[in-house]
């Protein structure tokens, strides 16, 4: 078991309340100390200044009322907010324990830090953070967000000079790298089996950030209940979705890819290869051959050129197996951000809203 060493603030606060307490006590002696020095006159001074007091207070009270109301509902938050901690996270690699909210957490898959961002959270180093240049909903997430990019092979230079309180990386991704890792700093894997809903709320364990998840994931659900009654029109449809490589294509397999299918009810098309975590990769033969009567088709990010974003799906416009496709003919290919061709939650979203988009009514 990890203990992440986070400097405790209750602590601080314990300590600042008793040194408070004091001195108000010696206060009190030394007001005693005096009203018996300077004799009854001075008692009933004091009794009018206590009587005055008790005016000025109840009117000040009367004043306050609203505001104290106002923040009563903040403390309770922050009061409940701060009995969450400690904590003790369970993960794919053990369990882990942190003392209070982390603020430095570094994310060593690009995966993660999409998590992260949907969470409203920014780490304060992640790997690929230019994916924001090749998506435009990472873009729309990312926005205003000060977080140093530790590159495509995570540069451990920087990351250990960006003094991570805690370590986030995923199961399908860096989590063979745990133990490296834990050696830098407390780390934590997500076990990336779990629905999308479900890895949310395990980043948001870690961050402190639970009723954030609550929200996110409620949008989630309430899109994706708009997914299924465009659906519902197409039934009989095959639709493919597709990343395009340049030279081929890897399908997006249903059976890595419940969401849209097992769950909003898209029909899929039979046969596909299910090679790897995305799917098989197939030629424009084998497309043909295919024949989806919808295709939404993603640029491969790693190979895109930013400056070109639809550079890799364009290259087909010249082909004529291409132009003979079903779905081409009949204007049904849809072209979709990059993330919705991997396993990013950002990536769900946008490929429910593309669903929505171009096959609702």
């Amino acid at each position: 078991m990890n203990n992440a060493t986070l400097k405790s603030k209750s602590k601080r606060i314990c300590i600042a309340a008793l040194l408070l307490i004091g001195a108000l006590a010696l206060a009190a002696c030394g007001a005693t100390n005096e009203g018996a020095t300077n004799g009854s006159a001075a008692g009933g001074d004091s009794q009018a200044a206590a009587s005055g007091n008790g005016a000025a207070t109840s009117g000040a009270a009367g004043e306050d009322e609203a505001g104290s109301e106002a923040n009563s509902a903040d403390a309770a938050a922050a009061d409940a907010e701060a009995g969450q901690w400690p904590r003790t996270i369970e993960h794919a690699m053990g369990e882990l324990v942190l003392e209070e909210r982390p603020e430095r957490v570094a994310s060593v898959d690009i995966m993660g830090t999409d998590y992260l961002l949907a969470l409203g959270f920014a780490p304060v180093v992640s790997e690929g953070f230019s994916t924001k240049a090749r998506s435009p909903i990472f873009a729309e997430y990312a926005e205003g967000m000060d977080v140093v990019d530790l590159g495509g092979k995570t540069n451990l230079e920087t990351l250990l000079e960006m003094d991570p309180q805690v370590i986030v990386m995923t199961s399908s991704g860096k989590g063979a790298r745990f133990e490296e890792f834990d050696k830098l700093a407390p780390s934590v894997v997500i076990d990336f089996s779990l629905s999308a809903p479900d890895r949310l709320r395990k980043f948001a364990e870690v961050i402190g950030a639970e009723a954030k998840a609550e929200e996110v994931i409620a949008d989630f659900e309430a899109l994706k209940a708009e997914a299924v009654e465009a659906a519902k029109g197409h039934a009989d449809e095959t639709v493919l979705f597709l990343v395009s490589n340049g030279k081929d294509f890897t399908v997006v397999h249903p059976a890595n890819f419940p969401i849209y299918y097992g769950e909003v009810g898209l029909k899929p098309v039979e046969g596909l290869p299910e090679d790897g975590k995305i799917g098989g990769r197939i030629g424009i033969e084998a497309l043909s051959e295919f024949a989806p009567d919808h295709i939404f088709i993603a640029e491969n990010r790693r190979q895109m050129n930013p400056d070109d974003p639809q550079g890799l799906i364009n290259i087909w416009t010249d082909n004529p197996v291409w132009n003979n496709l079903k779905a081409v003919q009949s204007g049904q290919v849809y072209s979709v951000d990059t993330l919705v061709g991997d396993t990013f939650f950002l990536g769900q979203v946008a490929g429910l809203q593309a669903i929505v988009e171009h096959l609702g009514s």
